[in-house]
Formats: structure tokens, C-alpha cells, sequence
């Protein structure tokens, strides 16, 4: 029997493969599948280090979240702060450059909003960081794109810890007839907010200084501090305190008051103001959006219910340039 020889078949296999292989590797393969998109990204000024951070939308309203709510609040109230603090980023977004270092929004609470990083919040949460920062991103994740709109423009979606059992309007603290923050009654603050109510002893000599006030005031019992005005949610908006008038905000601000919502007592050389709530009281009360989704409402009932007239609907940059084209608060 003759023996099979490979050497001489091999010649005659190869001339029918590689033309064949040619072929197929210049065949156009399926198209390259697109980027995913993602998202717009936010210039972040980090005050405490002076600097400028890019970043995605989402991983910047995280952040917001993270600083600015407890993170075992309800899914819903976790939620609802999602959805308000993409707001305010959107609107930052209409406005680009006009913050610090020529970020679009900074991380200071006072101004903006607060954020913090993942690093920071690894120091601050230590062991609990894992389950912690999963809920929130859950809550993020679960509202993504989604922001608060009056007519066709994002709202200032302003929001505070603890109202006094009525939020403010945006007229009686900023002087700004907002139709979406008006006063609305806030009752279950008190039962769920451990900061309902305060007491701060201040001597009457720190007072004095911290209002720049040209005399230490003398007077006995605590008449040298007059309310010359309250508003109809119980918060005082003027008053004067020895020989100056001043705003409620700015008297609040000057000695460190949890509110505008208080009363005072003088004793010796003391004054202790007794607070009720906690923040400027203006839009969404934290705690009351705590307490109404432990009673089983939604985000979005909740955002509703706090930011009167508004609609929650997906972000996009037409949005954008309606933000740009309205005020800017």
C-alpha cells in the first residue's frame, strides 16, 4: 500500500486557503457600536483646596447627596434630593464659568450646594462607606436625568434641614415672588427632626460685637431686642437690637441661630434664644420629606408637594438654554 504523503498535498491545500483568508480579512467588518454617552460633565470649585474638579452629572449629584442628607433617609426622600440637586446643577450648567476659579458651581453650601468626593466620604463614613455610598448611588441612579421644571424652565430648587411646621416663601427671605416656593404647611418636621428646636446662650458683650453694635446694651429684662417685624410663618424678618435695624437673615447669620423662628430670654449678662427649625426655610424641608415618604409617598409627590406647580421631567440641553435665558435666581 502506498504511503499517504502530507508534502505533497499541503502545496495544493495552502493555494485554495490563503486567497480565501485574503478575502475574508478584507471584508468589512459590523460597525464599531457607539460610545455610550455620558452625560455632561460639571466643573466643581473645591474650596478647601482651592481648585477646579470636572466631573460626570451624576457622580456630582451623588456627591451633593451624600453631603447633603443622611444617607439612612428613606429611598424615596434620597430620591427626592436627587432630583433637586440636578436641578440646581443644571441651572449651574446654564451659567457656565460663573463660579470660583471659573467652575460652574461650588461645593459651598452656603452658596450652592455642598459636595463631597468618595475620598471624603470614605474618611467620614469609614466602614460604612460601601453600603452607605451604594444607597445613595442607588437613589441616583433610580432618578437619573430627572430634574424639576416650572413651565419650560429648571427651578431653583432650594432646600433646608427643618422648617418650624411651615416652610417660607421665597418672598418673605429673599424678597423674590417665586411662584413654585410658596408656604406650605410642614407639621411632621417636628415629630422626625431632631433639631426641631434648639437653645444658644450668647453673653450680651458677643452680641454686641457680633452686630457691630456702637454700645453694650444696658437695658434689663431684654427690651433692647424688638421684633419690628414677623412673618405670617412665624419667623422674625426685622428687629432691632439696641441702636440698630436689622434683617432677621443677617441677625440669624451674626450670632450662629439654627433660624429665623425664635424667641429670647435675659438673664444677668446672658441671652438664650430657644429656635424652632433648622436652615432658611425656603423649598423642600429635608426632614419633611423624610417623615412623608416613611407615610408612603413618592419622589416625586413629595418634590411636588414642596415645589408647587412643577413637573419632573428628563434634563436636556434645550432645557438648558431655557435656564439660560430665564433669571438666574
Amino acid at each position: 500500500m502506498k504511503r499517504f504523503s502530507w508534502s505533497a498535498v499541503l502545496p495544493v491545500i495552502l493555494a485554495f486557503l490563503i486567497p480565501a483568508a485574503a478575502v475574508i480579512a478584507l471584508r468589512p467588518g459590523p460597525a464599531a457600536l457607539p460610545a455610550a454617552d455620558p452625560g455632561p460633565v460639571i466643573r466643581v470649585y473645591r474650596a478647601a483646596t482651592h481648585s477646579v474638579t470636572r466631573m460626570p452629572l451624576e457622580d456630582y449629584v451623588t456627591g451633593v447627596v451624600a453631603a447633603e442628607m443622611p444617607a439612612n433617609f428613606h429611598m424615596e426622600a434620597l430620591k427626592a434630593q436627587a432630583v433637586a440637586a440636578r436641578t440646581n446643577a443644571v441651572r449651574a450648567l446654564a451659567h457656565p464659568g460663573r463660579a470660583a476659579g471659573g467652575a460652574d458651581i461650588t461645593d459651598d453650601h452656603t452658596r450652592d450646594q455642598a459636595f463631597l468626593s468618595p475620598d471624603d466620604l470614605r474618611r467620614r463614613w469609614g466602614s460604612q462607606f460601601t453600603a452607605k455610598y451604594d444607597r445613595i448611588r442607588q437613589a441616583v441612579k433610580e432618578t437619573a436625568g430627572q430634574i424639576l421644571v416650572y413651565g419650560d424652565q429648571p427651578i431653583d430648587a432650594t432646600f433646608f434641614s427643618t422648617s418650624n411646621g411651615y416652610t417660607a416663601s421665597a418672598q418673605e427671605v429673599w424678597g423674590k415672588n417665586l411662584p413654585y416656593l410658596q408656604s406650605v404647611p410642614s407639621p411632621w418636621d417636628a415629630s422626625v427632626a431632631p433639631r426641631f428646636q434648639d437653645t444658644k446662650t450668647v453673653s450680651i458683650k458677643d452680641l454686641a460685637a457680633a452686630l457691630h453694635l456702637t454700645a453694650v446694651p444696658a437695658t434689663p429684662g431684654g427690651s433692647f431686642i424688638q421684633v419690628l417685624e414677623e412673618s405670617p410663618t412665624h419667623r422674625i424678618t426685622q428687629l432691632r437690637v439696641g441702636d440698630r435695624v436689622v434683617s432677621g437673615n443677617d441677625f440669624r447669620t451674626a450670632l450662629g441661630l439654627n433660624s429665623t423662628s425664635f424667641t429670647w430670654a435675659v438673664s444677668g449678662g446672658e441671652v438664650t434664644f430657644r429656635t424652632t427649625g433648622y436652615g432658611h426655610g425656603v423649598g423642600m424641608s429635608q426632614y419633611g420629606a423624610e417623615a412623608l415618604a416613611q407615610q408612603g409617598k413618592t419622589a416625586e409627590e413629595i418634590l411636588q408637594y414642596y415645589y408647587r406647580g412643577t413637573r419632573v421631567v428628563p434634563w436636556s440641553k434645550t432645557l438648558v438654554l431655557a435656564a439660560a435665558k430665564g433669571p438666574n435666581r
